[in-house]
């Protein structure tokens, strides 16, 4: 069975579950169901409106970093938060071909906002003359797009503020940078990438797979001399 098949088979079989767990789950949960052979347009089924997607929609950026990985690993009750700041406690898990390649995964995203405030009213309360807690460290800020344009525009803009040089006054050197940025974070797999950031960075379509070759050639061993 080839792998779109298999994740065809997934989709027939898990789906019709995903709003029944969102209803078991609570008004507050999303299920999301990805088909990983359909990159970039991955979800499948969907039910529940934390994050606002739809059918067809893309995966997160987290997601899509994750995807490209060789061997990805199911993650549970993981802690990331939208760019609204919304608090979300998510879980993932990967459904695979026979060969072992992922071809599908579950994702339940639950909005935990209202339960964190709690939790630091109640710290605060049950402190016998302490401080409060130093602040801790930003969580992870996870995108959730509701296109692919909205989701290569996210990539693109965090590479370039990575980078800390616009797009007008960037050498070649800046422009490799981003570039390999976007690779590294799976932006590649988007259809049409290459002529996108092309635009951006005002450069010819050539010229940045001249900069994945170098990136590519720069990532290969090399040979012992002599």
């Amino acid at each position: 069975m080839s792998q779109r098949a298999h994740a065809s088979r997934v989709v027939e079989i898990v789906g019709p579950i995903v709003p029944l767990l969102a209803a078991a789950l609570g008004p507050r949960t999303e299920v999301v169901l990805h088909d990983l052979t359909r990159m970039p347009n991955t979800i499948a089924a969907i039910a529940g409106s934390v994050t606002g997607r739809g059918i067809g929609g893309p995966p997160t950026d987290l997601g899509l970093r994750t995807f490209r990985t060789e061997d990805p690993q199911d993650m549970v009750n993981y802690r990331t938060e939208t760019a609204e700041g919304l608090v979300l406690k998510s879980s993932s898990m990967f459904f695979r071909s026979q060969g072992g390649k992922p071809v599908a995964c579950l994702c339940l995203n639950s909005d935990v906002n209202d339960l964190e405030r709690a939790k630091e009213v109640l710290q605060s309360l049950t402190a016998f003359g302490e401080p409060l807690p130093a602040m801790r460290d930003a969580s992870p800020v996870e995108s959730f797009p509701s296109t692919v344009d909205e989701l290569a525009d996210g990539l693109i803009r965090a590479a370039i503020s990575d980078v800390g040089v616009p797009p007008h006054l960037m050498k070649k050197a800046h422009k490799v940078a981003v570039v390999r940025d976007l690779e590294q974070r799976g932006f590649f797999a988007i259809r049409e990438a290459v002529d996108v950031i092309a635009q951006r960075l005002d450069v010819s379509r050539y010229t940045i797979y001249n900069y994945l070759n170098e990136l590519a050639s720069d990532q290969e061993p090399q040979a012992d001399a002599g």
